[in-house]
């Protein structure tokens, strides 16, 4: 009998057609594979739930601002569309799918699902919370500030200058939560720092600050094996064309960035991003996958961010060094999906 699988994508969040471009990918490798029979579950920016054989082809482009939340009802009339699933391939990005909400509610059904579970998931999502971890851990992070949107709203100046005392120029504005460097902006100066604060704080309810780092952009990500154990994949080196660093534009644009697997480090240097990249997943708790941006500087590797759900179109970074490391993008859909049932199997033989 043919496993059914039920990938989901979409969501309200800011990532909405990053997650269908990724969900279409999974998708379509599924369903060129003979053990599995695939549905897609589509929800959209309202948050209605729907299944669709077809799945459209999107190019992403960048949210205004956060979605509002989304009728309960919603949920309620779409949670039946899972029961026949035997597991469920998470394709989501940002708030909502990626942030541990869908993965709690999927512990709560008994529904496998691939990934992270719901509390590494909401750590990774929130920055602040997984710098905070990091740091404990002794994994070397980017100094930086912290406001509420609510803060802002009343007096942005006070921020303004705690910016400029505590970390000056220049820095990189962003969501504390939220991915795809959507709502990220980089300040040299007084007015790019207002206008950057402003279009951060639209797209969550907290807002960081980060010192500019400078240095050789990099990332690495790691897979888990059926047995536990995990591995570092091939690391990947970002040199950003399309925008001033690697911001929406430079990701999904053709000919953004060159994106360089292996990348040309030396042994060491590649092994120290690989261990650092392991040590954030383990730090947070992170299952089956995960990608850790990071920045080569003087004072050694810097984490920027883990992803748990990185993108899954066969360009993307995870999928990229996957194949480097001889593995295709079907063999990498398929080992997730065998690692989501494997790991259901394991709980409920715990």
């Amino acid at each position: 009998m043919k496993t059914r699988v039920v990938v989901m994508m979409g969501g309200p969040s800011s990532e909405h057609e990053v997650s269908l471009a990724s969900g279409r990918m999974v998708y379509e490798a599924l369903a060129g594979n003979t053990d599995y029979a695939v549905e897609a579950l589509v929800i959209d920016r309202q948050g209605r739930w729907l299944l669709d054989d077809n799945p459209r082809a999107v190019v992403p482009t960048p949210a205004d601002a956060k979605v509002s939340p989304v009728p309960r009802e919603y949920a309620m009339n779409g949670i039946p569309l899972l029961k026949s699933a035997d597991v469920v391939f998470l394709a989501f990005h940002g708030a909502f799918g990626e942030d541990g909400t869908l993965q709690g509610l999927l512990e709560v059904l008994g529904v496998p699902y691939t990934g992270s579970g719901p509390m590494a998931s909401a750590l990774a999502m929130n920055k602040g919370k997984a710098k905070e971890l990091f740091r404990y851990r002794q994994i070397l992070v980017a100094r930086e500030l912290q406001f509420s949107t609510r803060v802002l709203a009343h007096d942005i100046g006070h921020a303004v200058v705690s910016i400029e005392s505590q970390l000056g120029f220049p820095v990189v504005v962003k969501p504390n939560t939220g991915g795809s460097s959507v709502g990220v902006a980089m300040a040299e100066g007084r007015d790019q720092l207002v206008d950057a604060l402003q279009l951060a704080r639209r797209f969550g309810v907290d807002v960081m600050v980060e010192e500019k780092l400078s240095g050789r952009e990099v990332t690495c990500a790691v897979l888990e094996e059926l047995d536990g154990s995990v591995r570092a994949l091939p690391v990947i080196e970002i040199v950003p064309k399309a925008g001033v660093f690697f911001d929406f534009q430079s990701k999904y644009a053709d000919g953004g960035a060159d994106e360089i697997c292996p990348a040309p480090l030396d042994p060491d240097t590649a092994g120290l991003v690989q261990k650092t990249a392991i040590a954030a997943h383990e730090a947070l708790g992170c299952e089956g996958f995960s990608r850790t941006d990071l920045f080569l500087t003087p004072r050694g590797a810097i984490v920027l961010e883990v992803n748990t759900i990185p993108g899954m179109t066969p360009n993307s970074l995870l999928p990229k060094a996957a194949r480097a490391a001889g593995i295709s993008f079907e063999e990498l859909i398929a080992h997730l999906v065998r690692l989501a049932l494997n790991r259901s199997r394991n709980a409920r033989n715990a």
